[in-house]
C-alpha cells in the first residue's frame, strides 16, 4: 500500500487490490482487541444491555435500559446492536461491531472522496490518516454512537458536495438528493441532531458563501431542493418520532432533546466543563488541544500545512466546503457549556480529507509518511495485543460476574448497595432475567436478603458489607477487587450468595 504512494507517478492509477488492502488493514486495526476488553466506562454497558433488552422485550421503538426508559440517544445504534448480538450472539465484539464497521467504511468514503477530487495517492493518505489517528482508534473500539454518526456525517458532507458539482447533470442530482438528505436522517437517528451540522456547508453554498455571488449554477440555489429535502428528512426520523413521542407521552424529546441537547449547551452536565464565567471562558481552547493530541502522529503536519494556507493563495472551492464543515463542528462545540473530547470527532474525517490531499499535492514526503504510518499502526496495534488483554484483568465486574455465574439461574434476584455501575447488567443479569434492584439502604438490604429464594447482592467492601455478612453468616460471599474505569479509583466488590435450597 505504502510502495504505491512513493511511486513517483504522482497520479498514477492504484491497483484494485492495494484499496482493498486499505480496508482490510483499517478493519483489523479499528477491530484489534475488542474481543478481549470487557465494556468499558458507563456508556458501553448501557448501550450494549438496552440493546439486548430491545431483543428480549421486542421494543424497537423505545429503548429500555434495566427495564425503564433509554432516552439518551436516538435508536439506530441499538438496532444495529441489537442486530448485531441477534446474529452472533451476546459478546463485546458483537455489540462494538456496529462501531468497528462504520469506521472501517469511513475509510472507504474518504478514499473514494478523496480519489475524485485529487488522485489515487489523495484518497489513499486521507483513508490512511483516518486509520492511523488515535481518536478514530479509540472510538472504533467502543459500543456507542459516535461512529455510527461519524459515517452519516462523512457520507453527508462528500454527497452534499458532490450535489454541489453535478451541474445540470439530472440524474446525479437526483442520486445525490436522496444519498446527502437521507443520510442527514439517519445521523440524526444515530446521535441526534448533531448530524445536521453536516448540511452547513451546502447552506454556505446556497448563500452563496462559500463560492462566488454570481454562481447560480449550483443545485444548491435551488429552493425546491431545500423545501423537498427538508420533508425527506424529516419525514424519515418522523417515521420512528411520532410513534416513541406518542409511546412515551412526549418524554423521549423532553430528555433526548431538552436534557441532551439544550442543558448540555447552556449548562455544565454530570461534571464535563467548567463551571462559572472564568471556568467557561478558560474551557474555549479545549478542542484545539484537544485535536493536537487525537489528532497525532499528524496533528503537527495539519498545523504546518495550515500555516502555509496563508501564503498560497485563495483557496479552492473545496478547501473552502471543508473548512466550513470542519469549523461548524468546532465552532459549535468550543461554544456550548458542556464539553468532552469526543465531540468534534464529525471533524476528524474532514481533516484526514483536506490533510491528505495537501500532502498529495505538495513536494514528495513519502518516507516521512510511511514512517508515521507504520510507526502509529504499530503502537496501536501493540496497545490492542497485548495490552487490551492485560488491562481486562483488571475490571473487577467481568471477574465477578464469572465468579458468580454458577450461582446465577434464570430467576435469581439480583441487587445492589452502594455500587450501581451499568456493566452489572450486562455481566451479571441473564438473559431475560429479572431487573436488577437498587437498594438504597442497609435496611432494604436486610430486607432483600432474608427473603427466601435464590438472590444475589453485590456491594463494595466495607461497614455495609460487615454487618450484613454478619447477619447472614450462612450467605456465600465472592470477593473481587480491581479498578473501576467509570470512575477511575480501585474498588473492592463483595457478592452475598443465597442459594436454591
Amino acid at each position: 500500500m505504502e510502495a504505491s504512494i512513493g511511486s513517483p507517478k504522482e497520479h498514477g492509477r492504484l491497483p484494485a487490490w492495494r484499496w482493498v488492502i486499505l480496508l482490510a488493514v483499517a478493519l483489523a486495526c479499528f477491530g484489534a482487541g475488542s474481543w478481549s476488553l470487557p465494556l468499558m466506562d458507563r456508556d458501553e454497558p448501557r448501550f450494549a444491555e438496552a440493546s439486548r433488552e430491545m431483543l428480549e422485550t421486542g421494543n424497537w421503538m423505545v429503548p429500555h435500559l434495566n427495564g425503564q426508559y433509554r432516552f439518551d440517544k436516538p435508536p439506530l445504534i441499538y438496532w444495529l446492536q441489537a442486530c448485531s448480538i441477534y446474529t452472533f450472539g451476546a459478546s463485546e465484539m458483537a455489540v462494538r461491531l456496529p462501531s468497528i464497521l462504520c469506521a472501517t467504511l469511513t475509510t472507504g468514503l474518504l478514499a473514494i472522496w478523496g480519489r475524485r477530487l485529487a488522485g489515487d495517492r489523495a484518497g489513499m493518505m486521507a483513508g490512511i490518516i483516518w486509520v492511523a489517528c488515535p481518536q478514530a482508534f479509540v472510538h472504533a473500539h467502543l459500543a456507542v454512537a459516535d461512529m455510527a454518526m461519524v459515517f452519516f456525517f462523512t457520507l453527508s458532507s462528500w454527497s452534499g458536495w458532490e450535489l454541489h458539482q453535478a451541474r445540470g447533470r439530472r440524474r446525479a442530482i437526483i442520486g445525490w438528493f436522496w444519498v446527502f438528505f437521507t443520510s442527514l436522517a439517519l445521523g440524526f437517528l444515530a446521535k441526534g441532531p448533531v448530524a445536521w451540522l453536516a448540511a452547513l456547508p451546502a447552506i454556505l453554498l446556497a448563500c452563496g458563501g462559500l463560492s462566488s455571488q454570481s454562481d447560480t449554477a449550483s443545485p444548491w440555489r435551488q429552493p425546491k431542493i431545500w423545501w423537498f429535502g427538508g420533508v425527506l428528512t424529516l419525514g424519515l426520523v418522523a417515521i420512528w418520532g411520532i410513534p416513541a413521542l406518542l409511546a412515551t407521552r412526549g418524554e423521549y424529546f423532553q430528555v433526548g432533546i431538552g436534557k441532551h441537547v439544550v442543558a448540555r449547551s447552556v449548562g455544565v452536565l454530570e461534571g464535563h466543563g467548567l463551571r462559572g464565567l472564568r471556568g467557561y471562558l478558560g474551557s474555549l481552547p479545549f478542542y484545539g488541544l484537544t485535536l493536537l493530541v487525537g489528532f497525532l502522529p499528524w496533528s503537527p503536519w495539519l498545523v504546518t500545512s495550515l500555516w502555509r494556507t496563508r501564503t498560497a493563495g485563495p483557496l479552492s472551492p473545496i478547501d473552502r466546503y471543508l473548512f466550513a464543515g470542519i469549523a461548524g463542528v468546532f465552532v459549535v462545540f468550543t461554544l456550548i457549556r458542556t464539553k468532552l473530547p469526543h465531540y468534534t470527532l464529525p471533524a476528524f474525517p474532514l481533516i484526514a480529507l483536506w490533510l491528505g490531499k495537501t500532502i498529495a499535492s505538495g513536494p514528495p514526503v513519502f518516507r516521512r509518511f510511511r514512517v508515521l504510518t507504520v510507526g502509529t499502526l504499530a503502537l496501536l496495534l501493540l496497545v490492542s495485543f497485548p495490552g487490551l488483554g492485560l488491562f481486562a484483568r483488571l475490571l473487577p465486574v467481568p471477574r465477578l460476574a464469572e465468579e458468580c455465574r454458577c450461582w446465577i439461574g434464570p430467576k435469581t434476584e439480583l441487587a445492589t448497595l452502594e455500587f450501581q455501575e451499568p456493566s452489572l447488567y450486562w455481566y451479571l443479569r441473564p438473559d431475560g432475567g429479572p431487573w436488577i434492584q437498587h437498594l438504597t439502604n442497609e435496611t432494604a438490604a436486610l430486607e432483600f436478603l432474608d427473603r427466601p429464594g435464590s438472590r444475589l447482592c453485590v456491594l463494595p467492601d466495607g461497614d455495609s458489607f460487615s454487618h450484613l455478612s454478619t447477619r447472614f453468616p450462612e450467605l456465600r460471599t465472592v470477593r473481587v477487587g480491581g479498578f473501576n474505569p467509570a470512575n477511575g479509583k480501585r474498588v473492592e466488590l463483595r457478592a452475598l450468595i443465597r442459594e436454591n435450597p
